[in-house]
């Protein structure tokens, strides 16, 4: 397999400036996390606000305006120094915290202040708003099952019994890579009825972006969508749906996406994208190709890749591997669960020291392979945590995520 080029501008590859930039970055959240990192500081981890007097008078330098100043200075009001970091620390799952925040530089150009408020207000999102790790991560494709047999709730079973029925018939698969080693993620517009709750939609799309984001393995950052619209017609468009995946590309997970790629789309689309079109950023809009036949489609994804329903040499169809009782019991072992935690946690405080000085040292050898140690000991933590915080997934289940962080696109090669 030929070996992934790392792109300049992203983790491995980096300017000087854009490494100033970086630690620049990193200065905005060791002050924002002060009491995490400094503890024998007076301000206690767990008083109310992550609002700084260090973070407030950086935050004077950059390029927010008051109003984004006052935005943030409400966000980190409202919680306390180790919720935030804690929240970081889950939001990052198996990935560098450097990558991480590069997202958002990459996402604002570069711009410190501004992707720093990104980052701010994408973990309020994730951690407060959404609460993404409980409602969504833990929130298993097996208790949906349990739910949708539980007629106690009907709401409840009936919405279960939705979401599953969305994994189900594969309206939304991830299968393979493109020509760039990035994971292909399938849309078929065609399955989508305009009943579907819009809940349940949402549901789906954030199980989606939060599986294939365990399946980047550096280099790769981003994921390749194809949007299948062979047999699409009006009535299968969900315009509150559609705008829902393009506020998390653009501002809860900046630089997930890598390509996007409309296939086969109807003359009637034209109308549509012509709506979608205005809540798209031009960065993003750049990535979304329009596709006819197989051969422009190759451009993107080898033949031998492209699944057979995209007129490709892969025989290979979806299926959907129901839960089974059991496949998530170590998420019932709260001691093992909370010691790798606290593992964590250690880690990451060790981190914070360790990148407050490698900004105030520069490159100094010594602060720069204790960093990527540190940060290699989160990612190991991540795999053992892992079976204690999220429920299996039909990619568990078919063996493309595997023990430990092993990622095997092609596990049924591996089989025969």
């Amino acid at each position: 397999m030929t070996a992934i080029q790392i792109a300049p501008d992203h983790l491995g590859n980096l300017s000087n400036d854009q490494n100033e930039k970086l630690k620049q970055m990193w200065t905005y959240v060791l002050n924002m996390l002060e009491p995490v990192h400094r503890p024998n500081l007076s301000k206690s981890q767990d008083d109310g606000s992550t609002y700084t007097p260090k973070l407030a008078q950086s935050l004077q330098q950059t390029s927010l305006s008051r109003s984004d100043i006052k935005s943030l200075r409400e966000a980190l009001d409202s919680v306390s120094s180790i919720a935030l970091f804690t929240g970081f620390l889950n939001a990052l799952k198996q990935e560098s915290p450097d990558r991480f925040l590069l997202r958002f530089l990459q996402a604002r150009k570069w711009d410190t202040g501004k992707a720093f408020a990104m980052l701010v207000h994408a973990l309020m999102w994730r951690n407060k708003h959404i609460n993404v790790d409980d409602n969504m991560v833990a929130n298993t494709e097996l208790q949906a099952l349990q739910h949708s047999r539980d007629q106690s709730d009907p709401q409840r079973a009936k919405a279960s019994q939705a979401f599953l029925e969305q994994l189900r018939i594969g309206k939304c698969f991830m299968h393979g890579t493109d020509r760039a080693g990035r994971p292909v993620l399938v849309l078929q517009g065609r399955l989508h009825k305009s009943t579907e709750k819009i809940d349940v939609l949402n549901r789906v799309i954030l199980h989606m972006i939060e599986t294939v984001r365990l399946i980047l393995v550096p280099p790769v950052e981003n994921v390749t969508v194809v949007f299948d619209m062979t047999g699409f017609s009006v009535s299968n468009m969900e315009y509150a749906a559609a705008k829902f995946l393009i506020e998390c590309a653009q501002t809860a997970y900046p630089e997930i996406l890598g390509a996007m790629l409309i296939h086969n789309a109807p003359w009637a689309f034209a109308g549509i994208w012509k709506t979608m079109k205005r809540w798209i950023e031009p960065d993003l809009a750049a990535r979304i190709h329009f596709t006819y036949t197989t051969a422009e489609i190759e451009q993107f994804i080898a033949p031998e890749r492209l699944v057979k329903s995209l007129n490709g040499k892969d025989d290979w169809t979806f299926q959907f591997v129901e839960p089974v009782e059991g496949e998530n019991n170590k998420m019932g072992d709260t001691l093992t669960r909370d010691e790798l935690l606290s593992e964590r946690m250690g880690i990451g405080k060790e981190l914070l020291v360790a990148t407050s000085g490698w900004v105030a040292a520069g490159d100094a050898q010594t602060t720069t392979s204790s960093r990527v140690e540190l940060m290699d000991k989160l990612r190991v933590n991540y795999w053992k945590l892992d079976p204690y915080v999220r429920g299996r997934g039909n990619l568990d289940r078919t063996g493309v995520i595997q023990p430990g962080g092993v990622i095997d696109f092609y596990p049924e090669s591996a089989s025969n």
